[in-house]
């Protein structure tokens, strides 16, 4: 919850921030999204809310809210906070009859000019998501993931499993450039990214191939350079993996990452002509 926000969100109630009980989501199970806010429109807020319902879906359940509902309710809870920039996190919570549509705004994921020119540092992690393509709250990993970010000072944490296979990163996808070529893992073993669905887009374009495969841990250092990709972080190099470095300054980044911002703006630019 960022405190600058002074409501949220539960059901059919505006509460003030400081009511806020995070237990509410603990509940029962809940999916969840979270957008971000550029000038007050929430980013590729379809592709959210589709994957939301993909989610439900995965996991033999169905949102029991239209898409104008939940519309209604994040464009609501932008205007009665009056933040035009941020993360907003939109969740279903599932509890016998009582289902309930909860959002509210989260702590600004922070960045720097120089995360973008130089990379960020990450750390490798034994961990697995038991149903990495949907996309449902899970606070004993989330406890973990951000414990080990803070004792550590990295920006995120890298998920690899009993065969030191890396799936994903605790809050993004992951990718790794050799010989202008991209590798990744396999989309079963991840969440599907909307900014990672947008880089496999512009691949298509640029020519630039995508090689789906399982990437060892222990074989990162075959790789030039590597990137994250998430909603509130859209294209981030990485200078370094536990102790094997990477260059930021890699041509293939640099395109991904000025394709990608160029998509956002004419995505924003669109929505205040509406």
């Amino acid at each position: 919850m960022y405190k600058k926000a002074k409501y949220f969100i539960s059901g059919n109630d505006i509460i003030e921030t400081e009511n806020f009980d995070i237990k509410e989501l603990e509940i029962g199970f809940s999916v969840y999204e979270v957008v971000k806010i550029i000038g007050g429109i929430p980013l590729f807020f379809e592709d959210h809310l589709r994957r939301l319902y993909q989610s439900a879906k995965l996991i033999n359940t169905e949102i029991p809210f239209k898409e104008e509902e939940i519309k209604e309710a994040v464009n609501k809870l932008i205007q009665i906070n009056t933040i035009n920039e941020g993360r907003l996190k939109f969740a279903v919570r599932f509890h016998k009859s009582e289902n309930k549509l909860i959002c509210f705004f989260l702590k600004p994921i922070m960045t720097t000019e120089d995360y973008y020119k130089n990379g960020v540092k990450i750390i490798s992690i034994q961990a697995k998501r038991e149903n990495p393509n949907a996309k449902v709250i899970n606070y004993g990993l989330r406890t973990y993931i951000n414990k080990m970010i803070e004792e550590n000072n990295i920006f995120e944490v890298l998920l690899y499993n009993k065969k030191h296979i890396i799936s994903e990163c605790g809050k993004s996808n992951i990718f790794f450039v050799k010989d202008a070529v991209i590798y990744t893992s396999f989309s079963e073993n991840v969440l599907s990214g909307i900014t990672g669905s947008y880089i496999s887009e512009i691949c298509e374009n640029e020519n630039i191939k995508i090689t789906n495969c399982n990437i060892k841990l222990s074989d990162i250092t075959e790789y030039e350079a590597a990137f994250i990709t998430g909603t509130s972080i859209a294209v981030l190099p990485i200078k370094q993996i536990d102790s094997c470095s990477f260059s930021a300054n890699n041509r293939i980044i640099h395109l991904l990452s000025d394709n990608y911002n160029r998509i956002v703006t004419n995505y924003i630019e669109s929505k205040e002509l509406q």
